[in-house]
């Protein structure tokens, strides 16, 4: 009965606090959606409007972190311990940056987030919901998650031509799984954006939803 409290009263203090701190806005999708090209757009939004921001993402450059990216270059790890990577990452990025940075006021763009581990991992045999659950338990919960779609065989046409080569996360196959599970999960701060058409009609769609949300919150205070 003691974890199932702390992790309540941890729960708690996040939304007590929420009143009080910035926003944590979050950009998922698979590789070749547009993710980097939107937390720019983003990021210039922020900086033009003087919202102080902070840009980071996941898997981070920690220790734990750089473990997983290696494994996308040389063989991913058995599903246990790959999870627990990601949940000991997030954690640390959790209490270093993302926590921090919110209760400061500023507004934290990040570059995935647990909706991945859900994804990424369920498509592998996760439970996404359990995944969900083990992260929510200490990950704040964002404002808002733009998750971009776009058809794999796209995606993977956008990796090859910017000149990379889709590591072991990105096969089409897992790739299709992985898309559906993001379609899937149900959070009330997930919006869906089309990630086929261009950047700018991307980029207007998720500026706008952040306008809403900063409006929101001002007109609240």
């Amino acid at each position: 009965r003691f974890r199932p409290l702390c992790s309540l009263l941890k729960r708690k203090i996040y939304m007590d606090d929420r009143d009080m701190r910035g926003f944590l806005v979050v950009i998922e999708g698979v590789d070749g959606t547009g993710k980097s090209t939107l937390l720019r757009r983003l990021q210039s939004y922020c900086e033009g409007s003087g919202l102080a921001c902070v840009v980071s993402r996941e898997p981070t450059n920690g220790v734990w972190g750089t473990r997983l990216r290696d494994s996308a270059r040389t063989g991913r790890l058995p599903l246990e311990q790959e999870l627990e990577l990601f949940l000991l990452d997030r954690k640390e990025h959790v209490s270093e940056l993302i926590l921090p940075a919110l209760r400061k006021g500023m507004v934290v763009l990040l570059d995935r987030y647990f909706i991945s581990s859900a994804a990424y991992q369920g498509a592998r045999g996760a439970d996404p919901e359990e995944v969900l659950r083990r992260n929510e338990e200490f990950a704040p919960e964002p404002d808002l998650v733009f998750l971009l779609d776009c058809d794999p065989e796209q995606t993977l046409q956008r990796v090859r031509a910017r000149g990379d080569v889709a590591d072991e996360f990105e096969k089409l196959d897992a790739l299709r799984r992985v898309r559906e599970l993001f379609l899937s999960i149900q959070r009330p701060y997930i919006r869906v954006i089309d990630a086929s058409v261009g950047a700018e009609q991307v980029a207007g769609q998720a500026q706008a939803l952040l306008e809403t949300l900063v409006s929101d919150r001002d007109k609240g205070s």
